[in-house]
């Protein structure tokens, strides 16, 4: 996989996943292309020096800073290890993507997801947007961080988690609980759907409950990413800033 920008590939330097190649446009210069320098000397990372031109070839026509780096990126828990996740994680804070399919929208919601302490990310196998370069750079490399579990049965993982005491909680446009009266302290999942369908009904059953973001203006839209990182914020705050 390659990914572009100054901060995801210094955030993948900085990662867990091995990178097998860093390269940079001969005529970038700035704090950061220091510092991506440093930690390929650091880690002996193979480095090399092109044409901005030459790094397109990499990752096509976007706005790459003059960095592109090819890192192995295997991202998801295996099953067991997941159900390890869920069982010894106290409280487990769960993130839930239902269809997010567009990339930017995606990478808004992993470096939300990150920042906040979620435990886990949990994607469908198909109709969610893949976890690409653009992904990569829409969450500031924060991809690189977010612990992630795929299943082709988002059905089954949710029954599962109920049998493990999560409570989950569906994010609705109208109707449920408004989230500041919702209780987030225990084990929570919360399920975010996609802007133009929201939370499928299938799974809406397997949801304890539904909750809302109050809403004053008369456009009565919020962003997939804007919505998911008000929830977020208010689970944390009900974990650390209670009193």
């Amino acid at each position: 996989m390659y990914v572009y920008g100054r901060q995801p590939v210094l955030e993948a330097l900085h990662s867990k996943y091995r990178v097998k190649s860093v390269f940079l446009a001969k005529e970038s210069t700035g704090r950061a292309i220091g510092l991506i320098e440093r930690a390929c000397r650091n880690k002996q990372i193979r480095l090399i020096k092109k044409t901005k031109n030459d790094l397109q070839k990499y990752v096509g026509p976007v706005v790459h800073q003059g960095a592109v780096a090819e890192i192995e990126f295997q991202p998801f828990l295996t099953d067991e290890s997941f159900h390890k996740l869920v069982e010894e994680t106290e409280n487990p804070f769960l993130l839930v993507l239902d269809h997010i399919q567009d990339t930017h929208n995606m990478g808004a919601i992993l470096r939300t997801a990150e920042i906040v302490g979620v435990h886990c990310v949990i994607v469908p196998v198909k109709g969610s947007a893949p976890l690409n370069a653009t992904v990569a750079k829409t969450s500031a490399g924060a991809l690189f961080y977010n612990t992630f579990f795929q299943t082709e049965n988002l059905e089954e993982v949710l029954q599962r988690l109920t049998e493990s005491n999560i409570s989950i909680f569906a994010a609705q446009p109208h109707d449920g609980t408004i989230i500041y009266h919702a209780d987030f302290k225990q084990g929570t999942a919360i399920v975010i759907g996609s802007e133009d369908k929201g939370v499928r009904k299938n799974l809406l059953k397997f949801c304890n409950n539904s909750i809302k973001i109050p809403q004053f203006g008369k456009v009565n839209s919020l962003n997939a990413s804007v919505s998911t990182a008000v929830i977020l914020y208010e689970v944390v705050r009900q974990r650390n800033f209670a009193n």
